[in-house]
């Protein structure tokens, strides 16, 4: 990280692009060049903001050059019908583009798939409608000329050569800030939304917030490369807003990379000078661009940028010893096992001082979980039919069944991923019915699910950081800015992260991709997220699924260290010896309703539970 306020993440590398482009306008006197790459500024603008949305979020979107002449225009009109000053103009323009992308963000954020693309679409279809419709407002097909040029104060930016230095300084500002963006916690969040929404859910991130602030943050880019565009040229027509130019965008971004920020500049660069290496085929300008959004999609669907550094980190590796991710090489297949969280109870100690306080570690009487007769049904089927039982602290509570009783159908539903038809839930006595999943995480519910559900682009660090989301304070502000307050949270949230991994013995292993871990570490990091939530009540989705007998040592080790930090267990698990050697009760569930509750011990002479699913194990 940057050790000065205000200075940008992969500063040398912005430095060295900066270097490049101002000093070119001494090398080269060509006025067409300036051009050229005044429209390559432009559209990155664009591109840059449209990446954010797609290769964050995932959220793709087709309208996108609807933005750019909403901004465009009502710049046009501000500046010209009304004389207002080129600053006002700006703000107007920014506004009217950032209002209309929250009332439609509203809406179609709520699609998925081709869905959203589908009503972006739409939307750019009716912005060109309109603007070519309404005449006397816009000029309709004719256009709209007599836009005054671009100035500071008294210094009008008359030639390409001079619009050059403002909008290529201008896209340096918004492409650092964009960068520090995506290297945040924010940043981070919004990686996790585009990778696993689900799991960003459970760990307390308002994944719909963050795409609407996403979407409309990538429409103001637009607008305000439309208002440069608008000043630079002096006239627009629709024809330069239609959906073709959103299809170009589009493209632009597929092939640098979606998520690239490089990439995408990269990616603008290459397909503005498209039509210019193609000029004697301008008929066909439409066909290029899909052969090349369809080859990279095909071959290349990292787009061209990441295909290369991959390629490059590829070959590098090739001369790099691999850790060891195995259970052999670990040691687990030779009896020796390696030191878990109960022997690391300084680390989990060392965890308490994290900003937010566990807000449950003292035991009380008082249930920590109170499940209150939780019904759900799917269409005709009854997932769930009046279930309750209560979770005290220190407590684990197995939670057994035959595949299809509901068991991981009421996980969801304490954790807000499903909502109950009947009944409540009671979190240390605040009712959880009707909230977000992560407003459920954020008061104090971790959950790990059936299969580890580790984010692979990820570093361990970074997974950790995940479930650390919740404890930042950093807004958006001082996110694109890194100022100082954001830098000093995001050190503590690494130290804290630090301090989580080595609890759970994965310190040595921060910076590695999750995708690198053995199964039993991506567990133990999948707890160690969960527990990063400072839960009240930690619900364990089949934990020792896939585990080997000394592996599932390790795990049961982890769960009763949880435990004795204070907070109630929920347990699903098949594994019976886990279940009879953790769990101080056991409710078990057929076809959506509880069938019994008592102590393991109780359990496993109970004939009910024997027929429905212990079976000869039940007299063991």
């Amino acid at each position: 990280m940057s050790q000065l306020p205000f200075v940008p993440r992969h500063w040398p590398a912005l430095i060295l692009l900066g270097v490049f482009l101002f000093g070119l306008p001494f090398i080269t006197e060509s006025s067409y060049l300036f051009f050229l790459l005044n429209i390559i500024a432009l559209n990155a603008l664009v591109v840059l903001g449209l990446n954010l949305l797609i290769g964050s979020t995932g959220q793709v979107s087709l309208g996108h050059a609807a933005f750019y002449g909403l901004g465009a225009y009502v710049s046009a009109i501000a500046s010209t019908a009304y004389h207002w000053p080129l600053f006002a103009a700006l703000l107007l323009s920014v506004l009217f583009v950032a209002i209309t992308s929250f009332l439609l963000a509203l809406p179609t954020l709520r699609l998925e798939g081709h869905y959203l693309v589908m009503a972006t679409l739409g939307f750019n279809i009716i912005v060109t409608i309109l603007l070519g419709q309404l005449e006397s407002v816009t000029g309709g097909p004719s256009g709209f000329p007599g836009i005054p040029r671009l100035h500071l104060g008294s210094l009008y930016l008359t030639s390409d050569r001079d619009f050059y230095f403002f909008i290529w300084s201008l896209f340096l500002v918004f492409f650092s800030i964009t960068l520090n963006l995506t290297q945040s916690r924010l940043g981070r969040a919004f990686e996790a939304i585009h990778e696993k929404e689900l799991t960003a859910k459970a760990l307390g991130i308002a994944t719909f917030r963050y795409k609407v602030i996403a979407f409309v943050l990538s429409a103001v880019y637009a607008g305000v490369a439309g208002f440069c565009y608008a000043h630079y040229v002096t006239f627009i027509s629709p024809k330069s807003f239609d959906i073709f130019h959103s299809v170009q965008v589009v493209t632009m971004v597929v092939l640098g990379g979606m998520g690239s920020l490089w990439g995408g500049l990269a990616g603008a660069a290459v397909l503005t000078c498209l039509p210019l290496w193609l000029h004697r085929l301008e008929d066909f300008h439409v066909l290029f661009y899909g052969l090349i959004l369809m080859g990279v999609l095909v071959f290349v669907p990292q787009g061209l940028l990441p295909s290369v550094q991959r390629l490059f980190s590829s070959f590098r590796s090739m001369h790099v010893k691999q850790p060891m991710n195995t259970a052999k090489e670990s040691g687990l297949d030779d009896g020796r096992i390696p030191v878990s969280v109960k022997q690391s109870n300084v680390g989990i100690r060392a965890c308490r001082s994290l900003p937010r306080q566990n807000r449950f570690g003292s035991p009380t009487p008082e249930p920590v979980l109170d499940i209150q007769n939780i019904s759900l049904s799917f269409g005709g089927i009854q997932a769930l039919c009046s279930v309750s039982f209560q979770v005290f602290p220190t407590e684990v509570v197995a939670l057994i069944g035959p595949n299809g009783a509901g068991k991981t159908t009421l996980l969801n539903a304490v954790s807000g991923l499903l909502r109950p038809d009947e009944g409540d839930i009671i979190l240390t006595g605040c009712s959880l019915r009707g909230l977000q999943p992560h407003q459920i995480a954020a008061m104090g519910v971790g959950r790990t699910f059936q299969t580890a559900q580790v984010y692979e682009r990820f570093t361990v660090l970074e997974n950790v950081l995940l479930g650390l989301h919740v404890q930042g304070r950093s807004g958006f502000v001082s996110a694109l800015l890194h100022t100082p307050s954001e830098r000093s949270e995001e050190h503590s949230l690494a130290a804290s992260g630090l301090r989580l991994l080595e609890a759970f013995n994965l310190r040595e292993k921060s910076e590695l991709p999750a995708v690198r871990l053995s199964l039993l570490e991506q567990k133990l990091l999948e707890m160690a997220r969960a527990f990063a939530l400072s839960p009240g009540v930690l619900l364990l989705d089949e934990p020792a699924g896939g585990l080997n007998p000394r592996e599932s040592r390790v795990l049961m080790d982890s769960i009763v260290t949880l435990k004795e930090e204070g907070m109630g267990i929920i347990l699903v698990e098949h594994d019976m010896n886990v279940v009879m050697q953790l769990a101080e009760r056991v409710v078990v569930l057929q076809y959506g309703c509880c069938i019994a509750s008592g102590t393991p011990t109780e359990i496993q002479k109970d004939p009910k539970v024997i027929a429905a699913y212990l079976g000869s194990r039940g007299l063991r």
